[in-house]
């Protein structure tokens, strides 16, 4: 699983790739985009958000 922010046309999202599957969370304007590039990076946003994928399936 990889998780990003994105900025493609003007998109202002985190994606994760889950290799089959591709999900984005669109962040509000509110967020910086250096603050969205350094919680991508996070080891624990990671594990926060693949817990939660995992209680998605």
């Amino acid at each position: 699983m990889q998780i990003y922010y994105s900025n493609d046309s003007g998109e202002h999202c985190v994606y994760i790739d889950e290799g089959e599957r591709q999900r984005r969370i669109f962040l509000p304007p509110e967020v910086a985009t250096l603050d969205a590039r350094y919680f991508v990076q996070s080891e624990a946003a990671n594990y926060v958000i693949q817990q939660l994928l995992k209680g998605d399936d």
